[in-house]
């Protein structure tokens, strides 16, 4: 699936172009499952560093995450062979190209991983996963403080919550409606509306940003702390953050196989769930006008073979 040019999910169209071949640290990756992003509908709409940095070089796929098979390996790989199960956030930030049957990857974007075919789930934990997970170890919250997070409906807040729980966190879930189970095993919750009646120190992961993080600001006093993640809202969270006294920083994500092997190992476990549906990749845009329509917060995982 490619996009010739920005624009609304239509622009999405499929393309059939021949196999690539990877390079000499590179692999050939069937592409058993991906998933999307915000990033993803953002891009194709012409928002954000990744489409300004791909305007002059359309058409282009999208996609960051992967869960696939092997299929070839450039000469100078090491630690992956053929047949090899793989995931991870490959391209980031400006080379997105996982909405496809097949794609390049290189060898230290992937961790190999005892999957078979059916774990497609595996391919939406790996940027959301890896957001969350980075965003926490920015908070740097103390483990006798809890943990307030927003948007725990969501797949990076749900995943945060989840996660901060594992780290031995207490995690305060903000919500304004019923939290998953995953979520809701793990964390108390408290609406939008308790959490800013009253001004607390505290340590707030701010997932949701705009208006909603701003808003959040209010149930902090001076010296409290705030990591926010949507880019398009971190200079204006983090400005309004310092006005009132709390230390604020913007987090954006970067490929790191030792926290991805983590997230990995706690999901075989049990330890972590997703919800999610599964699409055909060729109904990409249609799961791109679900997503801006707000109509589902599960995440959308892509199936090329379907």
């Amino acid at each position: 699936m490619v996009i010739h040019a920005f624009g609304e999910p239509g622009v999405l169209k499929p393309v059939t172009l021949s196999r690539p071949k990877p390079g000499e640290h590179e692999l050939l990756i069937k592409v058993l499952s991906t998933a999307i992003n915000p990033i993803d509908v953002k891009t194709r709409a012409g928002i954000g560093f990744a489409a300004e940095q791909n305007k002059h070089h359309l058409p282009m796929s999208l996609g960051y995450d992967l869960f696939g098979e092997v299929v070839a390996c450039g000469e100078a790989v090491k630690t992956l062979k053929k047949g090899d199960k793989v995931m991870g956030m490959v391209g980031f930030a400006t080379q997105p190209g996982t909405y496809a049957q097949y794609c390049l990857a290189r060898e230290n974007e992937l961790i190999k991983v005892d999957a078979v075919n059916e774990d497609v789930v595996l391919s939406g934990l790996c940027l959301a996963g890896l957001t969350a997970f980075q965003a926490l170890s920015a908070l740097a919250c103390p483990k006798s403080q809890p943990i307030y997070i927003n948007g725990a409906n969501g797949t990076v807040g749900s995943l945060a919550v989840q996660i901060a729980a594992r780290m031995g966190y207490q995690v305060v879930a903000i919500s304004r409606s019923e939290l998953p189970k995953s979520v809701a095993s793990c964390a108390q919750q408290m609406s939008y509306d308790q959490f800013v009646a009253e001004q607390r120190k505290g340590y707030l992961l701010d997932v949701v940003g705009l208006e909603v993080g701003k808003r959040c600001l209010q149930g902090l006093s001076a010296h409290s702390r705030v990591v926010t993640i949507p880019t398009l809202s971190q200079k204006e969270i983090v400005a309004a953050a310092n006005e009132q006294g709390v230390t604020a920083c913007a987090v954006l994500v970067v490929k790191n196989n030792a926290q991805l092997k983590r997230i990995y190992q706690w999901y075989r476990q049990g330890h972590l769930e997703l919800d999610h549906c599964t699409m055909p990749l060729s109904a990409a845009g249609m799961a791109h006008q679900r997503l801006e329509q707000n109509s589902s917060k599960e995440k959308v995982i892509l199936l090329p073979w379907t």
